[in-house]
C-alpha cells in the first residue's frame, strides 16, 4: 500500500471509529461504538433469536460525498437487496459527534452473516462496515 493510500485509510479509520452507529430501534434510539460492548445489542440479538448483526449503508461510495439523490437511489437499491433476505431491519444513522462528517443513512440488519455483509458493502462501495457477533461488541470490519 502506498504511504498516500496508507494515510488515507487511517484517516477514515479514525473517522470510522469515532462515528456513533444509531439504530432506530422500535423502542427507540441504540447506540453502538466500535469495540464498546453493547448490553442492549445484547439484548436484542437474544430477542430476535441472531448471534450477529450489521450496521451498513450504501451512502457516499469510496466514502466520496455524494449528492442527496444519489445517495438515495443508493440505499434504495440497498433495501430492494435486502427485502427478500427476511431478516429484521431497522433503520439507522451513522453519525460523525465532532460534525466533520454529515450523518449518513444506514441500516441495522440482524442476522445477517459477515460474509453477506462483506459481498454488499462491496457491491455498493463501501470501505467498512460494523458488525458484531454474539459478544454485542461493534467491531469495524473493511470490506
Amino acid at each position: 500500500m502506498s504511504p498516500a493510500r496508507s494515510a488515507r485509510r487511517e484517516q477514515l479509520e479514525a473517522a470510522y471509529r469515532r462515528t456513533v452507529y444509531e439504530v432506530q430501534a422500535p423502542d427507540g434510539p441504540m447506540l453502538l461504538r466500535i469495540d464498546e460492548h453493547c448490553p442492549r445489542l445484547q439484548a436484542v440479538h437474544a430477542q430476535l433469536g441472531v448471534g450477529e448483526s450489521v450496521f451498513l449503508t450504501a451512502w457516499n461510495p469510496h466514502s466520496v460525498p455524494q449528492c442527496a439523490p444519489r445517495n438515495a437511489v443508493a440505499q434504495a437499491r440497498l433495501d430492494l437487496r435486502l427485502a427478500s433476505l427476511g431478516l429484521t431491519i431497522w433503520p439507522g444513522w451513522g453519525r460523525d459527534p465532532e460534525g466533520q462528517w454529515p450523518a449518513e443513512q444506514s441500516l441495522f440488519i440482524a442476522g445477517l452473516a459477515l460474509e453477506a455483509a462483506a459481498q454488499l458493502a462491496g457491491e455498493f462501495e463501501q470501505h467498512a462496515f460494523v458488525h458484531a457477533a454474539a459478544d454485542a461488541v461493534p467491531r469495524l470490519v473493511w470490506a
